[in-house]
């Protein structure tokens, strides 16, 4: 059996999936969980936990149609309620995640994150698809992306010059950063939203863990 990748996401970030799809096609030992084109039971909260427990890891994408559903929230009653709905299950998506140990990435679109995420354990600022290839093709193979010494050691696999670690000291959360940061640059903090700013050009895979 493959190994999965369940991805939260809104379908309206078409491009990004139609890339992810392209390399787990080229991978062929991996295979992508995306709610909208699967058949999902009733009750729906079932279907999904079933799926996240055969999840080597879950992708929370944070897309330019994400940002623009949460911004439109603010400015009538529909798009209010639908943000909610969107918001509850990724809510509940990370939580079973979170119970797990699983590895949880948020994936940044070249937007900023728009909502706290309480569990993550990779963080990506930027669209990178060579990145994107690299992480499906580590999977395919069994490895992991845990920060090192959160998860049980039994179901730990270090993986190869992973990412530095960067602790806020504001919430202590604890991530792997995969994206290279210029000094005096400012980014969100996925788990709080407050600002981090760099007193150094920080570049990943630069060494271990």
């Amino acid at each position: 059996m493959p190994h999965q990748i369940f991805v939260s996401h809104t379908k309206f970030d078409a491009d990004f999936f139609n890339f992810l799809d392209s390399a787990e096609a080229r991978l062929g030992k991996i295979r992508l969980y995306r709610s909208e084109y699967e058949k999902i039971d009733s009750p729906p909260w079932l279907t999904i936990k079933k799926e996240l427990d055969k999840s080597d890891a879950l992708f929370l994408f944070i897309g330019k149609e994400l940002v623009k559903a949460q911004a439109a929230a603010d400015k009538s009653p529909t798009a209010r309620e639908d943000w909610k709905h969107t918001q509850n299950w990724i809510a509940y998506e990370i939580g079973i995640a979170s119970e797990k140990f699983m590895d949880v990435w948020v994936l940044c679109d070249d937007v900023e994150i728009n909502f706290p995420v309480p569990y993550l354990n990779n963080y990506v600022l930027h669209r990178d698809f060579d990145l994107y290839k690299k992480i499906l093709g580590d999977y395919s193979q069994g490895k992991k992306y845990h920060v090192f010494g959160i998860a049980p050691t039994r179901t730990l696999i270090r993986p190869r010059k992973t990412a530095v670690r960067r602790p806020y000291d504001k919430c202590r959360v604890t991530f792997n950063l995969h994206s290279s940061v210029r000094k005096d640059e400012v980014y969100k903090c996925p788990s709080c939203l407050h600002p981090i700013q760099m007193n150094l050009d920080f570049k990943p895979y630069t060494r271990g863990v």
